[in-house]
């Protein structure tokens, strides 16, 4: 068997990627210390810790939905691949099966799917929501305002409100955090798994846009 080269991720979604993974990662850390802060002391600017966590918290919360905003943007009208297709709900869920039971090793392979595996885009349509609801969590506890305009503890009351007030609104913000780190895990170990047992450059696909396959000489 020969190996054939395809270019699956585009430069654009590369770097879209990347943007948003950075911007998680602030976005955990800074939510981890203003739940528990660890540390005392001055920061960059004179700020204190807590108020430069928190700058940089609403920073990568800004990068996250923006990034967000261009892949949902990419799916639709990229030239390159709009995939938008690829997300519909109830198609991925019949084949939940056939690749659930490949990633439990109950099952030595599974069916060929076009770029998501089933789970994958499942998983990527739910985090979608999930980032909706931690933005406007988010921006219910915010004491500032929204883009610089829109104050968002009055804009965003009806999220307390709903929520039971802003103590439980605070508690379903750091739980969802959670949800979204344990998903994230999962999508690391998905594509490691297929990257170990296929062989197909999934890991270093994201930063060189390349994916390999099997090729009949």
């Amino acid at each position: 068997m020969e190996r054939e080269y395809t270019y699956t991720w585009s430069l654009t979604g590369r770097i879209n990627h990347w943007v948003i993974v950075l911007a998680v990662a602030v976005l955990a850390l800074t939510g981890f210390y203003i739940h528990w802060p660890f540390l005392a002391g001055g920061a960059p600017g004179g700020m204190d810790v807590m108020a430069w966590m928190r700058f940089s918290h609403f920073v990568a919360g800004y990068a996250l939905v923006l990034g967000l905003i261009v892949r949902a943007y990419l799916a639709f009208a990229s030239v390159f691949d709009a995939d938008w297709r690829d997300f519909g709900l109830w198609r991925n869920l019949s084949h939940v099966p056939d690749i659930l039971g490949y990633y439990l090793f109950l099952k030595s392979g599974h069916k060929e799917y076009r770029r998501y595996n089933p789970l994958q885009a499942l998983t990527y349509l739910f985090w979608v929501f999930l980032v909706l609801f931690l933005t406007l969590t988010g921006f219910a506890l915010y004491r500032g305002r929204v883009f610089g305009l829109l104050p968002a503890a009055e804009s965003f009351r009806w999220v307390n409100t709903l929520l039971g007030g802003e103590s439980y609104t605070r508690v379903w913000h750091f739980l969802a955090m959670w949800v979204f780190l344990i998903t994230v895990a999962i999508h690391v170990y998905m594509g490691a798994l297929t990257a170990w047992t296929q062989r197909d450059h999934t890991f270093r696909s994201i930063f060189t846009g390349y994916k390999v396959k099997p090729r009949r000489a």
